[in-house]
């Protein structure tokens, strides 16, 4: 097993400087683990169910505030999640078309999409987005017309 080191004087101090500065809650967390093994009260599995992360995480976590500091421990390298590829003013022109149900199917919404914006879309992905902006189609899936044609029928109509 895996024994946790001293961390420092230097160390603990500037770890106790940044917890008491205002922080995000995924760097509150990392502060408090680093705390726990400064303390030398808990062992890794204690420190890490009392914090809420894995025991692989209260490892790297201190490694890398001994590796790269406090500043290192609290800096992430994640660069966000992808943007859509239908957003702003394209979305609301394409969530008005759907409302005023000039769009009827998902290939109808991918053929404005490409002629509006030349982007294209997998019907799912198509699906997904007429999803998110909270669109109807006014035409069921062919899969559901096969199914049970009165229904399909009367979704036209209504």
């Amino acid at each position: 097993m895996r024994t946790l080191p001293p961390l420092g004087s230097e160390l603990v101090k500037e770890i106790d400087l940044a917890w008491e500065q205002p922080q995000a809650d995924w760097a509150r967390k990392r502060l408090l683990v680093v705390r726990l093994i400064a303390r030398h009260e808990l062992n890794a599995d204690q420190i890490a169910e009392v914090a809420g992360v894995s025991r692989p995480s209260v490892f790297n976590y201190r490694d890398k505030v001994v590796r790269e500091g406090v500043t290192g421990l609290l800096t992430r390298k994640w660069a966000g999640a992808r943007k859509p590829l239908v957003s702003g003013a394209l979305a609301e022109e394409l969530a008005e078309k759907l409302d005023a149900g000039k769009i009827r199917r998902v290939k109808d919404a991918q053929a404005w999409l490409e002629k509006r914006a030349r982007r294209t879309l997998t019907i799912t992905g198509m699906r997904d987005t007429l999803k998110r902006l909270k669109g109807r189609l006014k035409v069921p899936r062919k899969s559901h017309a096969k199914k049970d044609e009165a229904k399909a029928k009367a979704f036209k109509c209504g």
